[in-house]
């Protein structure tokens, strides 16, 4: 698996879904260069991985979405 190391990847654990939304808000809203971060949440599945690989998967994930959006414009 190739190593990508230029994206910013924020993972939250433990909280509840209101609790995202209020964090993930005041991220948005404070942060704004970090406007392209990967923001995504632990599952069962994934709490079994290395975090590199789990790194790695998420933003294969956003790329993925990124070029199905751009497609749809």
């Amino acid at each position: 698996m190739k190593e990508k190391t230029n994206e910013k990847v924020i993972i939250f654990h433990g909280f509840t879904g209101e609790e995202l939304e209020t964090l993930i808000k005041i991220l948005k809203k404070n942060f704004p260069k970090y406007k392209e971060t990967i923001l995504a949440t632990t599952t069962e599945t994934s709490m079994n991985w290395k975090v590199k690989e789990l790194i790695n998967e998420l933003i294969e994930e956003s790329e993925y979405f990124k070029k199905q959006t751009r497609k749809k414009s």
